[in-house]
Formats: C-alpha cells, structure tokens, sequence
C-alpha cells in the first residue's frame, strides 16, 4: 500500500486549512467584484453575466454526471490495492467521458446562442452581446471539460493543497486582468474570455502535477474501459443528482428570475443570496476532504473511524453553521446596507433583499446540517437516496418558483419561500434519519455526539450577535468586521472548551506542534 496517499488527521487538517483559505480568499475576491461589476456594467448587464455567463460556468460540470466523484473515490481505492492498472483504467476512461461531454456542450451553446433573445427577458440591446457570451463562455468551458479528471484525480489523492495553490495563483491573476480591462472600458465578453481561459490554465496546471505524481496515469487509448465507465456512472449518477439539486437549489432562481421577470431583478436576488451561499462554499471547503479519507478509510473496512469521522465533521459543520447563519439572519439588513446599497437605483430594495435572505439562510443552513453526512455516504457508496431525494427537493423549489412567479406574481419573495419550503421539509424530517439508519447511529447517540457540543460552542456567539444587533447595530465596514471577528473568535473559544473533548484537544496540538517541527 502506498503509504504516501494513507488518511491520517495531520492530512485532513494539512487539506481543510487548503480549501477553506482559498475558498476565502475566492469569496473576498467574489464580494469585491459583485460591487465593481454593479458599478461598471450596472444592475442590467450584470443580470446577463449571472444568467449566461454564471449559469453557463455553474451549469456545465453538470455535463459530467457526477464522473468528477467517481475519479474521485476509484484513484484511491486502486491505490489502496497498490492496482497501478486500475489507475490507468480510471484516468482514461474518465478522459474519454469528458470529451464526450465537452462536445454535447459545445452543442448546447449553439442552441442556447440562437435562442438566447426568445428564452430570456433580456433587453434588446443586450441580446447581441447575450449570445456571443454564451459562445465565449460555453467554448472555453467546453475545452476545459476534458481536464476535469486531473482536478478529480489530484482530489483523490488528496492534494487539495496542490489544487487549491494553482486556483489561488489563477484566481489573483484573473481578478487583476479583470479589474484592469474593465476600468479601460472593455465589457460582458471580455469577463466570459478571461473566466473562461483562466479555467483552461488552471486544469492543464493541474494536469501537469497529475503527470508528476501519478506517472501511472499516462494516456492509452488501450486503457479506455466501457465496463468500468459504467460502473463509474453508476457510482457517480447518486453524486450528480445530489450535486445537481444543490446547484438547482442555489441558481435555478436567477435562470426562472431572468426568463419570466429580469435582469435587474436577477441581480437583487443574486446579491442578496450571497452572503448564505458563501457561508455554503466554506463549509464544502471545510468538508471537501472528507470523502476521500473515508473512501481510504473504507476500503481498509475501518468502520469505527468512519463513524468518528461523521461525528465530528457533522459537529465542527454546526460550529460553522449555527453562528453564520445567526449572523445574516440578525444584522442581513445592515450587512445588504453597507455592502451594496449605493449601488442600486433603488436603495429601498435593501429591506425586501433582506427578507430574501432571512428565508433563503434558514432553509439553506437546514440543508447544509446534512452535508457532511452525504460525503460520509459517498465516501462509503451508500449515497444512492440521499441523491435522489435531493434532487426531488431541488425539482419541487423550481416548480413552486414558476407556479408563484407565473400563478400568483409574489414575485422575489415568492421564490425565496418557494426554495425553503422543500429545503426545510426534507432536511428536516428525511434526511437525517436516512443517515442514521445506515450508519447504525441512534438519535440519542447523534444529539450526545453532535448536538449537544455543537449548540453548547455556538450559543456564546449567538447571543453576542443578537446583544450586539440591538445595543449598536453596524453602520460601517469596521463594524461589520468587528461583529464577524468577534463572534468567530468567541466560537473558537467557547467550541474548545464547550464542544471538545480531551482526545479532540490532544489530536489538534499534536498536529500544531508537529506542524511548527516540520517548520
């Protein structure tokens, strides 16, 4: 067995601390373009970004049927059997799959273009410009489809670290490009070109690392396996599914918003969605690395560390969670205010876009309590129900969206309370005991080990943010900052001495102090 690629806690801590700093250095970067696009391309031409060219970028991986998983979960069994043949088998196969799939979007994009002005409520002097983004976008998009299974393959060796770098180094470079042309006057199509190629630099990088770590993953047409690409379809259709609600759950509102309603009334929800979506990428980058450790951890029928691993990410996931959430469902209004209210032509949309947001957090953070638990079971291939009763939740909000759009014209809201209600029901009253029932876990055990350390870590902050909201609400970025850092803080505190125990305690300084040797 190859002792390079064993899970082990140093590696899972070396891999979150990876994922969570780029996932935040990505939503700072985020934050700071969605005000310097509302202010270059105003509310209607960043309605069309988010519609085409963010629909497009959110869209497309769904193309893969969750193959990106399947690489996933496969690289580290084989390495686990020491298979290099297996390893071979899965990295062309995967190939293969994506070009086909990178030549169905190129199709799509064609479609789209030609009919871009009839599906969307986009005003006639954009149209033009809609269709060339959906060119541009859908093209390049299209071209890096086939690199996708060197970013699965470094995730299944566990080299978010590797991964994340490369993004980083992307993602400043972009950003800056950005930021110049549009200042010189370039606009839609120059943004679609540089997202689009920055993500064909980023896979090939990828790819070359693959090359250096994996020489067993060489291209041999020889190695292309349709019996093993069913099995990963198979495998990998449950991840899609899931994958595919939480996107449909997340984005689906801007396409129904940009078909029957508009761009600009795209761009509100968007902003006002944002602080719960970002509060949902970190946590995903906390959990990333979760699945393959216990892909690892399963194939050496490890079944106690497992259940341990479930635990404590389901508990360290409310830690993150419950005060988040608290944050934007308390002081959201002052957060939309300072953030973005100058940018609006109408800055009395704060208030509805604050409600927008209450909705939309609870029934996101409801979802988000059972995320960690899916990669426990993707991990194990037990995922199956998760994924479809996912997806079925992610069908229901589209559908309540266009009935309270098109039947009863609630508008916005209507669509803020057509997403939470599915979200709330099923996370609430089906999805966690699924989850018990196949990990053998009784309630009373989940709320010993969870529960209860979580709420008794989190309440501390809670109660500052809503003592803080009351005697002094923020007005400034300084005080927004302010509430963050201290509740972050309080959280750290009070979740060492409230949620921990003593082996959870040891384990992080062992692995600080190793840390500071290895230094």
């Amino acid at each position: 067995m190859n002792q390079q690629y064993l899970t082990s806690s140093k590696r899972l801590v070396h891999n979150t601390f990876f994922n969570v700093a780029a996932l935040v250095s990505n939503a700072l970067v985020g934050f700071f373009l969605i005000r310097f696009f509302l202010s270059r391309l105003g509310e209607a031409q960043y309605g069309v970004w988010l519609v085409i060219g963010g629909t497009i970028f959110r869209y497309a991986p769904l193309l893969s049927l969750g193959f990106n998983s399947s690489v996933n979960r496969y690289i580290p069994l084989f390495i686990a059997k020491n298979d290099n043949d297996g390893i071979q088998r899965v990295f062309n196969t995967s190939l293969f799959f994506f070009i086909a799939a990178g030549i169905i979007l190129v199709i799509i994009s064609l479609v789209v273009c030609y009919n871009v002005g009839s599906w969307f409520a986009i005003e006639p002097g954009l149209v033009r410009t809609a269709g060339m983004l959906v060119l541009v976008v859908g093209f390049c998009s299209a071209f890096a489809m086939p690199l996708q299974s060197s970013t699965a393959t470094l995730s299944g060796l566990q080299r978010y670290d590797i991964i994340n770098v490369v993004m980083l180094a992307i993602l400043a470079l972009r950003t800056i490009l950005v930021v110049i042309l549009l200042q010189q006057g370039y606009g839609l199509l120059t943004i679609g070109a540089l997202f689009g190629l920055s993500e064909i630099v980023m896979r090939i990088t990828h790819s070359v690392f693959v090359k250096k770590l994996l020489p067993a993953a060489s291209l041999s047409m020889a190695k292309i396996d349709l019996r093993l690409m069913k099995e990963m379809m198979t495998y990998g259709i449950n991840t899609f599914m899931y994958a595919m609600g939480a996107i449909i759950i997340y984005y689906a509102s801007n396409l129904i918003i940009g078909i029957f309603i508009g761009t600009a009334e795209v761009s509100q929800f968007f902003v006002a969605t944002a602080g719960v979506l970002l509060l949902s990428q970190l946590l995903q980058a906390f959990t990333a690395a979760i699945k393959p450790a216990v892909s690892d951890l399963d194939a050496r029928n490890d079944a106690a560390a497992v259940k341990e691993i479930a635990f404590l990410t389901q508990k360290y996931s409310l830690l993150l969670i419950i005060p988040g959430g608290c944050f934007l469902i308390v002081m959201g209004r002052e957060f939309l205010g300072v953030w973005v209210s100058d940018q609006f032509t109408d800055p009395s949309v704060i208030d509805s876009m604050a409600v927008i947001l209450t909705i939309l957090t609870v029934g996101h953070c409801l979802r988000l309590v059972q995320h960690s638990n899916f990669l426990v079971l993707v991990g194990r291939g037990q995922h199956k129900l998760f994924g479809i009763l996912t997806a079925l939740m992610a069908i229901f909000c589209v559908l309540a969206s266009i009935v309270s759009v098109k039947v009863f014209n609630w508008g916005l809201l209507g669509i803020a309370w057509s997403n939470f209600l599915p979200m709330a029901l099923t996370s609430v009253l089906i999805l966690p005991k699924y989850f018990n029932r196949k990990m053998h876990i009784s309630t009373l055990e989940n709320i010993r080990n969870v529960w209860q350390p979580a709420l008794l870590g989190s309440l501390p902050a809670v109660a500052m943010i809503c003592v803080w909201k009351y005697a002094a609400a923020p007005d400034s970025w300084l005080d927004i900052v302010s509430v963050v850092f201290g509740a972050m803080v309080l959280t750290v505190i009070s979740g060492w001495f409230l949620s921990l125990k003593e082996v959870e305690k040891k384990r992080f300084i062992r692995i600080v102090l190793s840390k500071k040797e290895n230094g």
